[in-house]
């Protein structure tokens, strides 16, 4: 996990990685910090608004991210459920821009959409 994003799959499959933030991460507690170990935000906020336009938790993490060089520690799990795209594989709106409605499908079309941008 990233703030705002996930990394390839290179040695994993989107089954492992929509079971690691969607269930193992995201039963967390909501107020637990994410401190990944590289700082990829502005990059994940800008394809986060191609496929979650109207998402308001996207748009607040994109000014931060402008207004602030290190995003690690700032946010929570929480956070993440709101405005992490490959945690919002139920969200309609990231449905329609994927084509697709099962949740591993729906992350494994983030991922392949995400590594052409």
């Amino acid at each position: 996990m990233f703030i705002g994003g996930c990394g390839r799959f290179f040695e994993g499959t989107a089954e492992e990685m929509h079971k690691a933030l969607n269930k193992t991460l995201a039963s967390l507690p909501d107020d637990t910090k994410v401190f990944p170990g590289h700082e990829y935000t502005k990059g994940n906020v800008k394809f986060a608004k191609t496929v979650a336009k109207d998402n308001e938790a996207v748009k607040k993490l994109d000014s931060y991210s402008q207004a602030n060089k290190e995003t690690q520690g700032k946010f929570t799990i929480g956070d993440e459920k709101k405005h992490n795209v490959f945690m919002l594989y139920s969200d309609p709106e990231i449905q329609k821009a994927v084509g697709q409605t099962e949740p591993v499908e729906v992350v494994r079309a983030l991922r392949a959409m995400k590594d052409k941008s």
